[in-house]
């Protein structure tokens, strides 16, 4: 298997695994790239490709690949359960049996009634239970590019149908389509299909025979023990996955499907809940810069539990120190100025996306939510429930921020009070929360700074650890296939262990507001669990602890500290917050022992907080636009109409044109006009 991330020039006398011949050759001046089991051609110009995002698309069909497990397991657990109800049979079955029990009670009225009986009957055998079989599954990705994630999807991604890849440019569709039809996942490459054969169903089922009689056929179950050999069979001596031709894995049968048109009006297409404009499982959002502009054509077009995967890459706005008006338009929130401004990057986007949905009656279930690199990345469940719309609320609100010590005080919006009836029925009241005094407001209680607002953002969860569980043993057992498979069990072990209370602190950030030195981390951490709070590290910044402990607690952890490493207030200025931080009593008792839990290091291969590997490490320059020579006819006269009624002229002009004489130049994707135009409008400020 190739990993290969760098782009290297195709040799024409060799072979590319995993790839079909194109009728027309390797294209000149093309670049290959590969990833896993997918390579394909990189245009010079005209379409996008940044080989950092490598983690990105390795961690995305991931997760999909443990979205789609719980999503079969969900599903099966509903047919189960009806399955139940109906006593083991069909639908349509138990109404037959209801009837045929109903013309019992009233009795025979003859011959015909005998006969609607026997024609009631079900087919001879004994009746055994139905398998569940899971529906198929569609992918929308609205902004493809160079197709490599649509096509990676459609060979990495079980119970697949189609991975339908849109983009605005013409440049892009067309290396698409040369990529697609490379890789063997067109809709133009499907095997032929196979002469029809009678069903073998299960011991003791029926099978219409050529004599028109019903014959019983028996069939073996597979025992446990042959199940595993089976499965064994699919790995291979050096632990990947056994693949076909063209590098599909184990029960990935996706094809890809190429739209060229507006990403908004494409999702937009696919909003009814049936036919075939009918919704999505998957939706995949990954533009160049800001994705506000396709949230809300992206809730609209997925199904109920489906997942919405969305990126975004304008963290100069998200969580930078300026553009707060900028935010604002984009997300609806400002951003946060203190050292927690990535997570909180990543609750300005749920704020948006909870915002969004519920307008239409919709709500949000953040699963994963990831601050890397120089793009936030989060993965959200889509539902349809008024109940859970009720509840945004008192997961959204504001925060106050010290300017000094960053102390943040949390005010939601809306609260839940539930109360128990005389019959011990609890009911749910949905009311308005107190919001804190102008003093309060407008001065910190530890330092007495000033306090800047930020926000509306989503307080609630940003990680679910059970799925995080569940995507690290998804991947731990198909560890080959993923090249990035150390940073991404680092980060979902991070994700798995994160407390759900918003932001953190850093030794260092808390030490530099009271002029001391920095304290051991897991001296800190023994007086937090000491003290009986929790602790957990945090995705967002090395060396960061989240914990649900107040933020008086942890300052008089230094204080603590500071009776035996005195601080020098004499260097400290008269007017500093810093003084009345040191001089405040504490409230809380410190004990500094050692705690066997304190530790947070990590503890296998995984990659917690991974080092810019290369020079330059970041964001690639967006596609650029392409010029391609557009034929004119061999002769043709044009004439010059009157411009103004005191020329009276008219000249012929004759222009012969031999080949090609204009130069048309395409557009650039659609995520790409959109960031040109916010960057001219942040150059204007």
């Amino acid at each position: 298997m190739s990993s290969t991330t760098s782009p290297t020039t195709p040799n024409p006398g060799t072979e590319i695994p995993y790839t079909i011949p194109l009728p027309d050759g390797t294209p000149k001046g093309h670049t290959t790239h590969t990833e896993s089991t997918t390579t394909i051609f990189l245009p010079k110009a005209g379409a996008f490709l940044n080989p950092v995002q490598h983690y990105n698309r390795d961690m995305s069909v991931a997760v999909i690949r443990a979205w789609n497990e719980m999503r079969k397991e969900e599903l099966e657990s509903k047919f189960r359960k009806k399955l139940a109800k109906n006593g083991g049979l069909s639908k349509k079955q138990a109404k037959r049996n209801k009837l045929a029990g109903v013309t019992e009670e009233l009795g025979p009225a003859g011959v015909d009634a005998e006969v609607q009986m026997k024609e009631e009957q079900p087919v001879a055998g004994p009746s055994t239970e139905r398998k569940f079989q899971a529906p198929s599954i569609n992918i929308l990705e609205a902004l493809a590019a160079t197709g490599l994630r649509s096509i990676r999807y459609a060979k990495e991604i079980p119970n697949v149908k189609y991975v339908l890849a849109n983009d605005l440019s013409p440049s892009a569709c067309e290396a698409m389509r040369r990529n697609v039809a490379f890789n063997g996942v067109g809709e133009d490459s499907l095997p032929p299909r196979k002469p029809w054969q009678p069903t073998v169903r299960e011991e003791g089922t029926a099978i219409p025979a050529e004599n028109g009689e019903a014959e019983e056929v028996k069939v073996e179950e597979k025992t446990e023990e042959a199940s595993a050999v089976e499965e064994k069979k699919e790995i291979t001596e050096d632990g990947l996955e056994v693949k076909d031709k063209v590098g599909r894995r184990p029960g990935c049968k996706g094809r890809v499907k190429i739209n060229e048109g507006d990403a908004c009006a494409f999702m937009y297409s696919h909003r009814s809940p049936v036919g075939p404009s009918s919704r999505v499982d998957v939706v995949d959002l990954d533009p160049y810069g800001t994705a506000a502009p396709f949230i809300d054509a992206a809730i609209g077009s997925i199904s109920d539990g489906g997942l919405l995967a969305i990126t975004c890459t304008d963290l100069a706005v998200l969580a930078g120190q300026q553009y707060p008006e900028k935010c604002y338009s984009n997300y609806g929130g400002v951003n946060v100025h203190a050292e927690y401004t990535h997570e909180a990057a990543l609750r300005l986007v749920l704020h948006s996306l909870a915002s969004c949905a519920a307008r239409y009656g919709r709500y949000i279930t953040p699963l994963l939510s990831f601050s890397i690199d120089f793009y936030v990345r989060l993965f959200v469940r889509i539902n349809t429930g008024p109940e859970q719309v009720k509840r945004v609320s008192s997961n959204t609100g504001v925060v106050y921020t010290c300017h000094f010590c960053e102390t943040s005080v949390i005010q939601p919006f809306g609260r839940i009070v539930e109360r128990e009836t005389a019959k011990g029925v609890v009911r749910e009241s949905f009311k308005t929360h107190a919001g804190p005094t102008a003093k309060n407001g407008s001065s910190c209680e530890e330092c007495g700074g000033t306090m800047h607002l930020g926000g509306p953002l989503w307080l609630g969860p940003i990680q679910d650890p059970e799925f995080a569980k569940r995507v690290m043993k998804d991947i731990s057992s198909q560890e080959k296939e993923y090249k990035t498979f150390p940073r991404m069990l680092g980060m979902l072990s991070l994700a798995a262990q994160e407390l759900p209370d918003p932001f953190f602190f850093t030794a260092n950030r808390v030490a530099k507001c009271l002029h001391m030195s920095s304290m051991p981390l897991n001296k800190i951490l023994s007086a937090l669990l000491n003290a009986g709070y929790k602790i957990s590290r945090s995705h967002a910044q090395a060396g960061a602890v989240k914990t649900d402990a107040p933020r008086s607690f942890i300052f008089d952890i230094m204080r603590e500290e500071a009776k035996t490493t005195p601080i020098r207030i004499d260097k400290i200025s008269e007017g500093s917050p810093a003084r009345k931080l040191i001089s405040k009593p504490m409230t809380h008792t410190i004990d500094f022992t050692p705690h066997p839990d304190a530790s947070l290091e990590r503890t296998g291969k995984e990659t917690f907080y991974q080092v810019n590997p290369l020079p330059n490490w970041g964001p690639a320059p967006r596609a650029k636009s392409i010029q391609v020579a557009v034929p004119l006819p061999e002769k043709r006269k044009v004439e010059e109409v009157e411009v103004g009624q005191s020329d009276s002229k008219r000249s012929k002009v004759e222009e012969v044109g031999n080949g090609y004489e204009n130069d048309v130049i395409l557009p650039q994707t659609q995520e790409d006009v959109i960031a040109g135009k916010d960057e001219e409008e942040m150059m204007n400020l």
